[in-house]
């Protein structure tokens, strides 16, 4: 909880990035009406846990970033007592207290527990599912073999690596127990695929082409295997990303369970075609794996500990990398020592735990976010380690204590060799706050990440991009219009960009610049809502309101819920002569916001269509919110000559020039003092 205090000071807290904005956008969209099942493509990313940050967001609207982080938090108070249990079941009750606290100050699983990511989820049910298993065995009742299928589906159903262990405890359970585990196994199994198969269904009936629970296996097992391994592995998102993906696209595979086989067929054949490269390569996987520093996966770990004291004790990068630093080692030294006991649960079951998920991540590619899963089970492991230890220098056992302490001396030298690159020198973080800076509306603070990001990396387009937008939002045209032109030179197919300099150009009264790059991202996609606005904004500049409120319809399907789109729609469609579709666009405009604009609007409709009570009321209720409106004011001072009150109409619109000029209604005065001195 104290982490969670401090961390609210950082400026991801409430403005996520990457896979966890991601995450939180689908979340949002269920809440917004769309489908239960999300979205009109197969999950690319494994959808448990966009359901679980829906039920958040349902449940707390106003604090959902807290709420969700408070959920996360008592998953990972539960894995702790799991970790606690399942070594206490392993190995006795001292090791059990050692490993729960171990885990307790783990800084990296307090880290994840702060982040919209389905980590803590993952370790929970991974650790929960351990201890399922361990109560079905020892127990062999149905019941709970069935309990343990339906963990293990949703396990599946938040990280798939978890089946690889599934498979490999089936056939141990198979080799130990021999002809009768088959019913056991059976009781399992069946729950699994019922969690797992109505989103493979869901899937499928979306494109009919297999993807059993997410499409983004294919690319992921590419990127870890294949002869530019470092290049693809520190891909960012952005330009990069983006031609990598496309390229299963351009060898005409259309849908996303083909794509994953194009890229699972593009690693296949590095591995049969470069088998010794491979096995180097597997080797140096291996070793990324077990080395102490924490190995982003898009966000920097280390930057958290900025606004945060707890984890500047508990999470760390000098010397010995902690927690994993000391962690890794001593697991292997747990794992070495455990080998003594016997294959049967529950230590041969953690040990194949151990084993295969680490397998199932070097398969693929080790980072710290995918190694989370397994390290609560390596600190059961590095408990018993740690209270031989204890037992050694306890009893005076020197010379058993040196015989552990030599493996485990150069273990930490070796996992330790490697370091985390400095957070200063990572330009995705500058370029990560300078996108979170323009969500927050500081833009001379997103500039400054911008530019930086750019210093560190001059071909960063989309940090250049954010550049651009944060000089547009200063009004500083002139920058803006020569970063987005350097972008586009960079990146020919941005729309986004070209959609910016149509903005630039309406702002320094280009219309026909702006026009053309409107225009050509609407050629490229026809369905951009932003383009739809923006170029309908133009046309309704120029006086064409009836195209004008074409495309602001079409802009619509982009912002269904924005009241300034509604607003400008039905002004579009009121200077185009059709006053009822436009008073049914100011409606809903006023449905989303009560601001004096569209009530000033409304009510001047209701006046000329003659009905002058209606439109004294929407003026009134205009002026309520701002009594300095002038438009309110010269229309009711327009009602109040209608009514007679001429004394009352002049004394208004007195005021309104009063405060500062104000043609209409200066001409309105004018208009009237000329009534009442013609005979």
């Amino acid at each position: 909880m104290g982490y969670l205090w401090e961390h609210r000071t950082s400026p991801f807290f409430d403005a996520p990035i990457v896979d966890a904005q991601t995450f939180l956008k689908q979340a949002q969209a269920l809440l917004a009406g769309g489908p239960f099942w999300g979205g009109d493509e197969p999950y690319w990313q494994p959808p448990l846990y966009i359901y679980l940050l829906t039920l958040v967001c349902w449940l707390l609207p106003a604090s959902y970033f807290v709420g969700i982080r408070l959920v996360q938090v008592g998953l990972g108070v539960l894995s702790c007592l799991l970790v606690y249990a399942l070594a206490r079941h392993a190995f006795g009750e001292q090791i059990g207290r050692i490993a729960g606290v171990m885990a307790a100050l783990c800084g990296s699983l307090l880290y994840f527990e702060g982040e919209l990511l389905a980590v803590p989820v993952e370790v929970f049910l991974n650790l929960l599912l351990l201890y399922g298993l361990l109560l079905a065995w020892r127990r062999d009742h149905g019941c709970y073999w069935v309990l343990a299928g339906l963990i293990a589906g949703l396990a599946a159903l938040t990280r798939p690596n978890i089946l690889l262990f599934i498979a490999a405890f089936c056939a141990w359970a198979l080799w130990h127990r021999r002809t009768s585990a088959y019913r056991s196994l059976f009781a399992f199994i069946v729950p699994i695929a019922l969690v797992i198969l109505p989103v493979t269904y869901r899937n499928w009936t979306i494109e009919s082409d297999l993807v059993f629970i997410s499409a983004n296996a294919g690319v992921n097992f590419y990127i870890g295997n294949n002869t530019d391994y470092e290049r693809t592995v520190s891909l960012r998102p952005g330009m990069q990303w983006e031609t990598m993906i496309a390229t299963a696209e351009r060898a005409g595979h259309k849908t996303a369970a083909a794509q994953s086989a194009f890229f699972f067929r593009k690693a296949l054949d590095y591995i049969t075609t470069q088998p010794l490269n491979y096995l180097g390569l597997l080797g140096k996987k291996v070793f990324h794996f077990w080395s102490g520093p924490e190995t982003k996966r898009n966000q920097d770990i280390y930057y958290a500990r900025q606004h945060s004291r707890v984890l500047s004790l508990l999470l760390w990068d000098w010397r010995v990398s902690l927690p994993f630093g000391l962690i890794g080692p001593l697991s292997l030294l747990g794992l070495g020592l455990s080998m003594r006991g016997k294959w049967t649960p529950p230590i041969a079951l953690l040990r194949l735990y151990a084993l295969v998920y680490t397998a199932s991540v070097v398969l693929f590619f080790p980072v710290a976010r995918y190694r989370m899963p397994v390290v609560p089970v390596l600190i059961a492991f590095a408990a018993l380690a740690t209270f031989q230890f204890y037992l050694g220098v306890r009893r005076r056992a020197y010379l058993l204590t040196t015989v552990l302490a030599l493996p485990l001396g150069g273990l930490l030298v070796l996992f330790n060799l490697a370091e985390a690159a400095p957070t200063e020198e990572d330009a995705q973080l500058y370029f990560d706050l300078g996108e979170v800076y323009l969500r927050k509306q500081d833009y001379a603070l997103s500039a400054r990440h911008s530019r930086r990001a750019l210093e560190l990396d001059p071909a960063y387009n989309y940090a250049r991009h954010n550049l651009a937008v944060a000089y547009f939002h200063q009004e500083r045209y002139g920058a803006s219009e020569r970063e987005a032109l350097q972008t586009l030179a960079e990146n020919p197919q941005r729309t986004d960009t070209r959609i910016l300099l149509g903005r630039i150009y309406l702002a320094t009264h280009k219309p026909q610049q702006a026009a053309a790059h409107l225009r050509h991202v609407l050629e490229r996609d026809p369905e951009s809502g932003m383009a739809h606005y923006y170029y309908g904004h133009l046309l309704y500049r120029q006086g064409h309101y009836a195209e004008a409120a074409t495309h602001l319809q079409q802009a619509l399907s982009w912002q269904p819920q924005d009241f300034w789109l509604h607003y400008e729609l039905g002004r579009a469609l009121q200077q185009a002569g059709r006053a009822e579709s436009a008073l049914d666009q100011y409606q809903q405009a006023l449905s989303l916001a009560k601001r004096p604009e569209v009530l000033n609007a409304i009510g001047a409709l209701h006046l000329l269509a003659g009905r002058t009570q209606a439109a004294r009321t929407y003026f009134r209720q205009a002026l309520a919110l701002a009594p300095d409106n002038p438009e309110a004011h010269v229309n009711l001072a327009l009602i109040e000559l209608e009514d007679g009150d001429h004394a009352a109409a002049i004394d208004r619109l007195r005021q309104v020039l009063a405060s500062g000029p104000f043609p209409h209604a200066q001409r309105l005065l004018d208009e009237t003092y000329r009534r009442l001195e013609s005979p």
